[in-house]
């Protein structure tokens, strides 16, 4: 099972600054979830985003291999391609993948779709889910991956997760930071954790 973290959006709604870049915490946005996806034994581990990101340096050093996106202002369809592309070059045998903005997702729940996965025989989409609404991290067997590089728009995958198996996740764990607002409620939220 290979890996992609996709980071190559165009923050539209986070203002000026990159939102990758931004502090979460002590240590940038873009690489919580890298992290979590570090520890796992994937068979290969992606970033689609730019090779000169201000974590990219970090993402190699975690052992990823940082796929430039030039097409990213065409929407998100355009990195889940380029993941599924790779996936299939190195025959893989599945492929997660995660939101690089997604940074509260934990190892567990990984662990808990990778399992659910296995119990389809490797058959079936796995997505996470909150509220019953299926979204990303999501794995796609083999055999979902030459739809994966047909994709069009800024939709993503999410029209392939329509009949996807759900393993359900809170809405801390699967928040999604999409604007400055987000990030400082995140911030908040993890000071007061500790």
């Amino acid at each position: 099972m290979m890996l992609a973290l996709l980071a190559a959006g165009q923050s539209r709604r986070f203002g000026d600054q990159d939102k990758l870049g931004a502090l979460l915490g002590d240590r940038m946005l873009g690489l919580h979830a890298t992290a979590t996806g570090a520890e796992m034994p994937f068979s290969g581990k992606l970033v689609i985003g730019t090779p000169d990101h201000v974590c990219a340096a970090s993402w190699r050093d975690m052992g990823y291999e940082v796929l430039d996106n030039d097409k990213a202002a065409q929407g998100q369809a355009t990195s889940v391609r380029l993941a599924a592309a790779r996936a299939i070059d190195a025959g893989a045998s599945s492929l997660c993948l995660m939101l690089a903005d997604m940074p509260f997702v934990t190892r567990d729940h990984i662990e808990k779709l990778v399992a659910a996965f296995d119990q389809t025989g490797g058959t079936r989409t796995v997505a996470s889910a909150r509220d019953g609404q299926p979204m990303p991290p999501a794995i796609f067997p083999a055999d979902a991956l030459a739809e994966l590089v047909e994709l069009k728009g800024d939709t993503g995958a999410r029209k392939l997760l329509a009949n996807a198996v759900l393993v359900a996740g809170s809405d801390r764990l699967l928040t999604d930071i999409d604007t400055a607002g987000d990030l400082a409620e995140a911030n908040l939220s993890i000071r007061q954790i500790r």
